[in-house]
C-alpha cells in the first residue's frame, strides 16, 4: 500500500476496505505475531471470509469476541456474535449454534437503542419468515440508522423493507425501495463491501419473486461496472443461485445447469452451505422436469429441511406419485411462511396441481380462490398466470367448459412473462381439454407444447404431449435418438465429443468447469440412448455427418 500506514493492522484494514484480501490476510497475520489484538483477530476472520475459508474465519471472529467481551466492548462483541449467529447457520448449517449467538447478541444489547441494535433489529428481519414482521422489523432498523447516521444500516434495512414490500404484494412500493437501495449501493455512499453484496442479493432475490427480469439485467449491469470498477472486487463471491431462476422460467435450461452445477462445486469446496438459495434446491426441479428423479433425490439429500427446498421435495414427491407427501410438505411450509402473500404463491400453484392429482377437487377450490387473491392484490403476471392455470386445471377436471378461457389466459400471460415451458404446460392442459370436443385444436396445441418441451429436455412433459397425440392417431415424437431434444448446450458439448476432445479440453474451450460438462455428457447419452461418448460421437456423425458433428 501507498499510504505511508506501517502498522500492520492499519494496513490489513485498509486493504479489507479495498477488497485485497490476501494482503489483509498477511497484515493481520503479521499483527497477531506481533501482539494479538480483537482488531487483528476480527480483521484475519473477515479476510479470510472473503477468501472462502469460513471455518478458519469462523476460529477468528470468536477469538476477536472473546477480545472485545473482555475489554468491555459490549457493541463491538454484539456486532460480531451476530456475524456468528448468521455463518454458523451458513457454513456449517448448526441451528442451535446459530440460536444460541443471535441470543447472545440480544442479551448483550439488552434493549439499548444503539446502531448496534439496529443491525440485531435487522437481523430479526433476516430470521422472519412472516413478511409482516419481516417489513416492522426492517422499518425499525432503519429509523434506527438514520437516527444515528449509520448508512450501511439504512440501506441494508431498506432494501430488506423493499424485499418485504414485495412478498407481501405492495410489488411498485418495494420495487421503488429497493431501486433506491441499489443505487446507494453502488453510487459510493455505502462503506462495506459486505453490505454492498448483501444488498444486491436482497434485491435480485426479490426482483424474481415479482419476476422483473429487466430489473435484474438492468441492475446487473450497474453491478457488474462496479465490480470492474473497484478491481474486480468478489462483492457476489458467494451467491450463485441469485439469477438462474431466469434461466429456468425462460426455457435456457442450459445456462441455469451451468450456473447451478458451477455454484454447487464452488459451495462445496469452500464448505458454504448457501448465502440464500442453495443451488441443490433448484437444480433438484430441474432435474425432475428433465426425468432424472433419483439423481434430484440425492441433491435433496440432507437438504429436505431448508425452506427453499420444499417446492422441489413436493415437486419430486408429486412426480413418484406420492400425492400425500407432496400435499404435507406445502402445506408445512404455507404454514411457516404465514399468511397468503407473494411468496405463498408457487406453493398453492404446486399444491393445486396435487390436489387435482389425488382427486381433491374440494381441497383444490379454495387453494386457488388464495392464489387468485394474491394475483389481484400483486398484479405479478407470474402469479397471475399461475392463477390462470390453477383455475383452469381445475375447471378441467370439474368438466367445466370455462376452463379452456382460463387456460387460453394463462398461455398469454406465461408468453407475456417469458416463460415458455410454463406456456407450453397450459397449452398441454389446453389441449386435455379440448380433446373430446375440438380434437383439431387440440392436436394443434399438443404439438406445439411437445416442440417447447423437446426443445429444452423436458421428457416426462414431452411423454404426455405425445401420449395425447397416440390417442388422437398422430405421431408425435420422433424417437430418443433426436439432436433436436438437446438444448444448444448440450449440442456444443456434442460436437466437441465428436472432435475427440476430452471434458477438461471441453470445458476450456466453452469456459464452464469441467463437471459441468460432465452433466452435459450424462444428459446427451441419456437423451440420444447410447452408453459412451464413442458412441455419441460415432452417432453424432453417422446422422449429422462429419461437417456438422466437428463445427
Amino acid at each position: 500500500m501507498s499510504s505511508g500506514v506501517t502498522d500492520p493492522v492499519a494496513l490489513g484494514a485498509e486493504a479489507l476496505r479495498a477488497g485485497a484480501w490476501t494482503e489483509a490476510r498477511a497484515s493481520f497475520e503479521v499483527a497477531i505475531a506481533q501482539d494479538p489484538s480483537a482488531e487483528s483477530h476480527e480483521g484475519l476472520g473477515r479476510a479470510l471470509w472473503w477468501l472462502q475459508e469460513p471455518d478458519a474465519a469462523i476460529t477468528q471472529i470468536e477469538l476477536a469476541y472473546a477480545s472485545f467481551r473482555e475489554r468491555g466492548e459490549t457493541a463491538r462483541a454484539a456486532g460480531l456474535a451476530l456475524w456468528l449467529a448468521r455463518e454458523y447457520q451458513a457454513v456449517r448449517g448448526n441451528a442451535a449454534a446459530s440460536n444460541g449467538w443471535f441470543a447472545r447478541a440480544e442479551g448483550l444489547l439488552d434493549g439499548e437503542p444503539t446502531a448496534g441494535f439496529g443491525w440485531l433489529i435487522l437481523t430479526r428481519a433476516e430470521r422472519s419468515d412472516d413478511t409482516e414482521r419481516m417489513r416492522a422489523f426492517a422499518e425499525e432498523a432503519r429509523v434506527i440508522a438514520k437516527r444515528d447516521g449509520d448508512v450501511d444500516l439504512e440501506v441494508a434495512a431498506l432494501a430488506r423493507l423493499g424485499y418485504a414490500e414485495v412478498a407481501s404484494g405492495a410489488v411498485q412500493r418495494g420495487t421503488d425501495q429497493l431501486d433506491e437501495a441499489m443505487a446507494a449501493a453502488t453510487g459510493g455512499e455505502v462503506r462495506s463491501l459486505e453490505v454492498i453484496g448483501d444488498v444486491t442479493c436482497v434485491a435480485i432475490a426479490a426482483f424474481e419473486l415479482s419476476a422483473d427480469w429487466g430489473r435484474i439485467e438492468q441492475w446487473g449491469q450497474i453491478v457488474e461496472t462496479w465490480i470492474r470498477n473497484h478491481n474486480h472486487v468478489p462483492v457476489l463471491g458467494f451467491c450463485y443461485a441469485c439469477c438462474a431462476e431466469m434461466f429456468l422460467a425462460s426455457g435456457e435450461w442450459d445456462q441455469a445447469e451451468g450456473m447451478l452445477t458451477e455454484g454447487l462445486d464452488a459451495l462445496e469446496s469452500a464448505g458454504h452451505r448457501s448465502r440464500c438459495v442453495h443451488p441443490a434446491a433448484k437444480l433438484a426441479e430441474l432435474r425432475v422436469t428433465q426425468g432424472r428423479v433419483e439423481e434430484a433425490a440425492r441433491l435433496l439429500d440432507g437438504f429436505e429441511e431448508l425452506p427453499e427446498a420444499a417446492h422441489a421435495l413436493a415437486r419430486l414427491h408429486l412426480t413418484r406419485g406420492d400425492h400425500a407427501l407432496a400435499a404435507a410438505t406445502l402445506h408445512r411450509r404455507l404454514n411457516r411462511i404465514g399468511g397468503d402473500n407473494v411468496l405463498a404463491a408457487p406453493f398453492l400453484a404446486l399444491l393445486v396441481e396435487v390436489q387435482v392429482a389425488q382427486g381433491d377437487l374440494e381441497g383444490a377450490v379454495p387453494t386457488v380462490e388464495r392464489l387468485e387473491a394474491i394475483a389481484e392484490r400483486s398484479e405479478i403476471g407470474r402469479i397471475v398466470a399461475s392463477a390462470e392455470l390453477a383455475r383452469g386445471r381445475t375447471a378441467r377436471s370439474q368438466g367445466d367448459p370455462a376452463a379452456a378461457q382460463h387456460l387460453e389466459r394463462a398461455i398469454v400471460e406465461f408468453a407475456g412473462e417469458r416463460m415458455p415451458v410454463d406456456a407450453a404446460r397450459a397449452r398441454l392442459e389446453l389441449a386435455q381439454a379440448l380433446e373430446s370436443t375440438e380434437p383439431e385444436v387440440a392436436i394443434d396445441e399438443a404439438r406445439t407444447a411437445l416442440a417447447a418441451f423437446e426443445r429444452v429436455g423436458a421428457p416426462r412433459d414431452a411423454d404426455a404431449a405425445g401420449e395425447l397425440l397416440r390417442r388422437q392417431g398422430v405421431r408425435g415424437r420422433t424417437g430418443p435418438k433426436d439432436v433436436g431434444l438437446l438444448t444448444r448446450r448440450e449440442q456444443e458439448v456434442l460436437h466437441l465429443v465428436a472432435e475427440g476432445l476430452t471434458n477438461p479440453e471441453i470445458a476450456a474451450r466453452l469456459y464452464i468447469s469441467t463437471k459441468t460438462v460432465g452433466h452435459h455428457v450424462s444428459n446427451v447419452l441419456a437423451k440420444l440412448g447410447v452408453r459412451t461418448r464413442g458412441e455419441a460421437a460415432a452417432w453424432a456423425l453417422r446422422t449429422l455427418g462429419a461437417d456438422r458433428a466437428s463445427r
